[in-house]
Order: C-alpha cells, then structure tokens, then sequence
C-alpha cells in the first residue's frame, strides 16, 4: 500500500523530531558526566580592539578530582554594552562544571544567586551578569572562587571545589 504525501511528510518530521530529542538527550546526559572538578585557574589576556577597546582572551588551566590534568581551548568575545569578562568566565563554568547544575539538592536550595539557570531543560551560567555573580555562584555550587592576580592587562581567577 502506498503512502499518500500527507503521510510521508508527517513520518518525516516525526523522524525528524525523534533525533532532535536524541539529540537533546545525549547533550544533556554528557553535561551530567562531567569530570568533577578540584580547582580551576582562569587566566584572562586583555588585548587591544581599535573597534570595541579591551578584548579578554582567555584560558583555564582545570585539575580534576581524578588527578588528571586539562587545559581549555581560548575564549573570546568582543562588542560593547556587556560585562565581557564574566561572558569568558562562563564559558569556562559552561565547559567544566555545568554538571554541577544537575544536583537535586541544588535545585531544592532558596534563593539562588543571580547569574545562571537551573530550570528543566535549560541548566547553564551566564555571561554579561558581572565577575562579582561569580563568587556568589561558586559558594552556590559548593566551590569558592577567588581573583588570585590582576594587572593593565591581565586577570587571574581561581575557582576550588570544597566537597
């Protein structure tokens, strides 16, 4: 029995579907598995922009609870009208400690600070909110997080787990 077009299309998008949620789901389950993470150090390179001034370029150096090491690729960003500082620094926490975002008793806690999301479906930092969210998120999560140095051009950050 043939099927008509109507139907072809409707089993398309249902296929379609099904692998945008496969999808989703592998997204969300490698978040979750996550190395858990000791410390975090987070240098940032302010470099010059004739366009948007100071730019940040930066990069974590991540040790894990397991004894491995890792060091991050480069973030960057640019523009005007946002904190771009903490925008890099989420990138970090995005990339390394989103899988603390998943805790049960995290969600259970009241009055979260500002700077990051926790709804079903939807669990990230962000950036743009201001370094000072930072250290509020990071005793959230149960870390602590620190400017270790800072200069004309540079920023040291450093972020510890205390479980």
């Amino acid at each position: 029995m043939k099927k008509s077009k109507e139907q072809k299309e409707a089993d398309k998008l249902a296929r379609q579907k099904a692998k945008q949620l496969q999808k989703e789901v592998a997204q969300i389950e490698s978040e979750k598995n996550q190395k858990p993470v000791k410390s975090i150090t987070i240098t940032i390179e302010w470099k010059k922009s004739r366009t948007w001034g100071s730019n940040p370029n930066c990069e974590a150096a991540v040790s894990f609870k397991d004894g491995t090491f890792e060091h991050s690729p480069i973030y960057k960003c640019s523009g005007c009208g946002y904190d771009k500082r903490s925008t890099v620094i989420a990138d970090v926490f995005n990339n390394y400690l989103k899988y603390k975002l998943y805790d049960p008793k995290l969600v259970k806690k009241s009055d979260p600070p500002y700077g990051f999301c926790i709804k079903e479906g939807w669990k990230h930092y962000n950036g743009g909110v201001g370094t000072s969210c930072y250290h509020r998120i990071s005793e959230f999560i149960g870390g602590k997080f620190e400017n270790v140095a800072s200069g004309k051009t540079f920023d040291v950050f450093q972020y510890t787990d205390n479980k």
